[in-house]
């Protein structure tokens, strides 16, 4: 049978979590997403995984597929324009390796021609390039579909074994069941629209494929491509892994596989650990050189580490201004101010239990406040401003990594800190 495919929440070239399964062969649609190479498989709706394995890097894109025909989904690395897939749901090198479209295209994985095995497409805009077997070469069929900007679902939605296209527009979807240009054969709503999508075949009695939606470690798997409540409802993993699906056993059943990041390191501990308020204070001496939090809620928190108490602008070491800054005082720095800061508190007094998915604007440390991962914020684009940071040190762009404007970002585990304005309420799609 077909594959399943699973698509990015959103925003044009961003691809986040959803998933794929089908009858015979099941694949990922789209990449898995997340980052890491250890992947836990459950064969069954249990909560726990009965198939490890390790695949591919940190870093690498990944696909899901019925590569070799063999009934079974196993893993596919993507880097640049090559392919690497695994035919086998075990650790190991790969088993085949090619080349497919350009270094930038966003890439599909589907079994087009229902003959049980999966092969890739690209897409370009709202345009398909779809290649029906697992080597170099040029597209065996090419169509257009739906809108450029538009979220895309792979699926055997028909259950007639080959896979086509589903169009997604918040929790609006537009089912085509041929690989042609066209009109949606069918159209429904389900879940809201923020929520992670998976498609797969659930249960036996299903002809074809369906969605479910995953809300943290909750997946709600419905039976029919029909407006609706859910007719499973299930708990697997954490709420940071990223969740794909595939048939891992052959049994023309799609279910849960999860793909998860190493721990990161711990940040060191900050020296000192008194906290402070506003004021100028001297280091080593008032306060102890560390890393620290403010407490204030205000967009107008000012710091700057200095290097005298003259008052010059060739003084200041380095400064900021925002909600809930992060900030390292040196031991070398001579001072510290601040203004509408509140109390400073050492940044490990700060950490909640466990790392969240969901957060406001302000300055966080990556692993201890939030979790890494592909997040979008509710407010507007044109006012978001974000960066991932190196360092908390605020001297010049050295500790900047990456900074934009915009309401997607994928924050690495590398990354010691994320820091934004302007931007709303951050949620992990990814």
């Amino acid at each position: 049978m077909g594959l399943r495919m699973r698509a990015g929440i959103g925003i044009a070239a961003i691809v986040a979590t959803l998933l794929t399964g089908t009858g015979t062969a099941s694949a990922q649609g789209t990449t898995v997403g997340g980052v890491g190479a250890m992947y836990y498989l459950n064969d069954a709706f249990t909560g726990r995984a009965n198939i490890e394995l390790a695949y591919g890097d940190h870093g690498d894109e990944v696909y899901v597929g019925d590569w070799d025909g063999s009934g079974t989904d196993t893993l596919m690395v993507r880097r640049g324009l090559t392919f690497h897939a695994r035919n086998s749901a075990t650790s190991g090198a790969a088993d085949v390796v090619f080349s497919y479209g350009d270094a930038g295209d966003t890439v599909l994985v589907g079994d087009w021609d229902g003959n049980g095995s999966d092969t890739l497409a690209v897409r370009r805009g709202n345009t398909f390039f779809v290649k029906n077997s697992v080597t170099t070469g040029t597209a065996d069929v090419v169509f257009t579909y739906g809108d450029p900007g538009d979220t895309v679902l792979v699926g055997d939605w028909d259950g007639r074994g080959g896979d086509t296209l589903m169009v997604r527009r918040g929790n609006h979807y537009f089912v085509k069941n041929d690989l042609s240009t066209g009109t949606a054969s069918s159209e429904f709503f389900y879940g809201d629209p923020g929520d992670v999508v998976l498609v797969g075949r659930w249960s036996e009695g299903q002809a074809g494929d369906t969605l479910g939606v995953r809300r943290a470690a909750t997946y709600f798997l419905r039976h029919s491509l029909t407006s609706g409540p859910a007719d499973r409802e299930l708990a697997y993993g954490e709420p940071t892994d990223t969740a794909f699906s595939g048939d891992w056993n052959g049994d023309g059943l799609d279910t849960l596989g999860v793909r998860r990041a190493p721990a990161p390191p711990a940040p060191p501990a900050p020296v000192g650990g008194s906290a402070f308020g506003d004021g100028t204070h001297r280091v080593n001496a008032g306060i102890a050189p560390g890393t620290y939090r403010s407490g204030a809620a205000a967009d107008s928190c000012y710091f700057a580490r200095t290097s005298g108490f003259g008052g010059t602008f060739d003084e200041i070491i380095a400064n900021g201004i925002g909600r809930a800054q992060i900030v390292t005082i040196a031991a070398t720095d001579v001072g510290f101010e601040s203004s509408r800061c509140g109390s400073w508190q050492p940044v490990a007094a700060t950490y909640p239990p466990a790392p969240v998915t969901v957060f406001e604007v302000g300055t966080y440390v990556v692993g201890r406040h939030i979790a890494p991962g592909t997040y979008q914020a509710s407010g507007s684009a044109d006012s978001c401003y974000w960066e991932r940071l190196s360092d908390f040190s605020h001297e010049g762009v050295d500790g900047i990594i990456a900074n934009g404007f915009g309401t997607v970002v994928s924050i690495d585990p590398a990354d010691a800190g994320f820091s934004s304005s302007g931007c709303g309420v951050w949620t992990r799609i990814g």
